[in-house]
């Protein structure tokens, strides 16, 4: 037995199926990733390490040679490349495209462990690093107000940040712009020089007089408690009085003079006065030199880039971040929050063209169905399996792993444009039988022109062989859906085997265009799947109308007969113009090819 002709003999066991096919395709588009491209991950791994105030020459002998020797060694290399810079090291991996590169880092990592002992001491760790274009913000956030650039900053790394990165799918929140506070000394080189010390004595004062280290612990019954002992600044005065050396000779500074005015000290006791950090220094409460700012509407503001977790929902995100916006607006309404960039955006656009396309093919081709068949039982049946193979295609989108992005997005409205291909062509072959079977025998075709329901096994004796008009109409159904099969099925697998090849490309085109083919691809398997199926086991069941079946089965042929019925009266006289422009358009055409 044939799929159409099974799919007529099963009719509950069909639409049971195309059930959980909605049900499933819905619960997949809700857990669908939405992103604004796929996940391109480049094969390739970044190792820097860095080695202060060192020359390029030292740092190729002393760091970069040796990692390359070491990570030359790891599976997958294709390629080394490496950049020796004054202190810094770059050394640059490059691995066949389809590398698991979570795998990769971990073993250039441990390659890199061995190299513990064979780097110079004052060498920092080699740092591994990867080329992610996911790890792109995803939306930007700028606060404008009346507080100054100082205080909307640490606002907005005290209350904002904190606010943003706890709601659900937001892994980071970064400040930019602003200023940042900056304790900055100026030594005054002359008074170093006269007494006798260096910067680098000014340095090690303060970096011994700001320390924080543990201090033991305290055994209190059954618990011991630590203790640590707090040595960091807390005022920029204390700064100032940080000792830096003693001054021996005529020549000191007063100890108690905050200016550092020079004055005579007489020697004491084999000892000289003590020289502080005000002495030699002037000691500001300033900002570090700016090298980026934000601007928002013309005016300077403080910007919050948020970066997304790992397979959220882009427009999701958004949402959350805007609902928070709006309680943030109210709690501060001095300040102004606004959206200058989210990827959300152009997802949301993508997603809205798709569901236009699908609406817009779906009003054509009814119009045009209804124009030819005359019969809007029909075109409703082609209408019906855009949003099913659609729904259809979330399920496999899922199954497979693909996302919802620009590339998939796209790939699903070019294939709706080639939905109803499938579902046309058995229609029209359908109704092409049944016009046969009208013409020979008038007694069998009912004036709607549609099939009777068939009767499912264990029936009734009376209720067991159907009316041969209703017999017609499920044998032109089931006919007219098994000529075309093979035709369909060897269009839609033509079209496939186009875009199957493109998941074969290697390198960034494949990455990109990949979700593109499998959308295309999967949307087209699902329209052939309702085309020998769906469409024809609803068309043996558009006959004549008879008394068999229960209420609810009499009452919504009755609904369906009226409406279509009133929909024929209506159309009527337009459906008559478009027939007899239609026939002189032939027989202009008929002329024109003889002549």
């Amino acid at each position: 037995m044939s799929l159409p002709r099974l799919a007529i003999a099963r009719p509950v066991g069909v639409a049971m199926f195309f059930i959980g096919v909605i049900v499933l395709g819905a619960i997949s588009f809700e857990r669908l990733p939405t992103d604004l491209l796929p996940d391109v991950s480049y094969p390739r791994l970044m190792v820097f390490t860095a080695y202060p105030d060192v020359a390029p020459t030292e740092v190729e002998r002393l760091v970069t040679a040796p990692v390359e020797a070491q990570v030359a060694a790891v599976a997958g290399v294709e390629r080394i490349e490496s950049v020796s810079r004054e202190g810094a090291s770059y050394v640059t991996l490059r691995f066949a495209w389809g590398t698991d590169m979570d795998f990769a880092a971990l073993a250039v990592r441990e390659k890199l462990d061995n190299l513990r002992d064979l780097l110079p001491e004052l060498a920092d760790r080699p740092v591994v690093l990867r080329t992610d274009p996911t790890a792109d913000p995803v939306m930007a956030l700028s606060v404008t107000g009346p507080v100054d650039l100082w205080g909307l900053k640490e606002q907005a790394e005290t209350v904002f940040k904190r606010r943003l990165e706890q709601i659900d799918g937001v892994a980071q929140a970064a400040v930019v712009g602003g200023l940042d506070r900056e304790i900055q000394v100026d030594v005054d080189p002359r008074r170093l020089e006269n007494l006798g010390l260096t910067v680098a004595d000014v340095a090690r004062a303060l970096d011994a007089a700001n320390v924080s280290a543990p201090g033991g612990s305290v055994l209190r019954g059954r618990y011991r408690y630590s203790l640590r002992t707090l040595g960091e600044f807390q005022a920029v005065g204390e700064i100032e009085r940080v000792v830096v050396g003693a001054a021996r000779g005529a020549s000191a500074f007063d100890p108690g003079s905050p200016a550092g005015g020079e004055a005579g000290d007489e020697a004491g006791s084999g000892g000289g006065s003590l020289i502080r950090v005000g002495d030699v220094a002037t000691v500001r409460d300033g900002f570090r030199e700016r090298e980026s700012g934000a601007r928002a509407t013309g005016r300077e503001a403080v910007g919050l880039l948020l970066f997304k977790e790992s397979g959220a929902n882009t427009v999701q995100v958004a949402e959350r971040v805007e609902e928070a916006l709006v309680t943030l607006r109210e709690e501060y309404p001095d300040l102004e929050f606004s959206v200058p960039m989210s990827q959300a955006g152009f997802i949301s656009d993508a997603i809205s063209n798709v569901a236009q396309a699908l609406l817009l093919g779906g009003v054509l081709a009814f119009l045009v169905l209804f124009l030819f068949l005359r019969d809007a039982r029909y075109p409703v049946a082609v209408a019906l399996a855009i949003p099913i193979s659609v729904i259809g295609t979330f399920a496999l989108m899922d199954a497979a792993g693909v996302s919802l992005n620009i590339m998939s997005l796209g790939g699903l409205a070019l294939g709706v444009g080639m939905l109803v291909d499938n579902s046309i062509v058995v229609l029209e072959n359908v109704f092409r039988h049944r016009q046969g079977t009208a013409a020979s025998g008038p007694g069998e075709q009912a004036e709607g022109g549609a099939a009777a329901a068939v009767v499912p096994a264990g029936r009734e004796a009376e209720d067991a062989s159907p009316s041969a008009a209703a017999a017609s109409e499920v044998e032109t159904a089931a006919r007219g859906a098994e000529e075309v099969t093979g035709a369909i099925t060897a269009s839609t697998l033509t079209t496939i085997a186009v875009f199957g090849p493109v998941l074969y490309v290697r390198g960034v085109a494949g990455e990109l265009f990949g979700d593109l083919s499998l959308a295309v691809a999967f949307s087209l398997l699902a329209s052939l799947l309702v085309a020998i199926t769906l469409l024809p086991a609803m068309a043996a069941r558009w006959g004549r109308e008879t008394a068999r079946g229960g209420w609810l089965r009499r009452g919504l042929r009755a609904v369906g007969a009226g409406v279509g019925g009133t929909i024929g009266r209506a159309a009527r006289p337009g459906l008559d113009a478009f027939d007899r422009a239609l026939g002189r358009f032939a027989v202009w055409y008929h002329g024109l090819l003889e002549a």
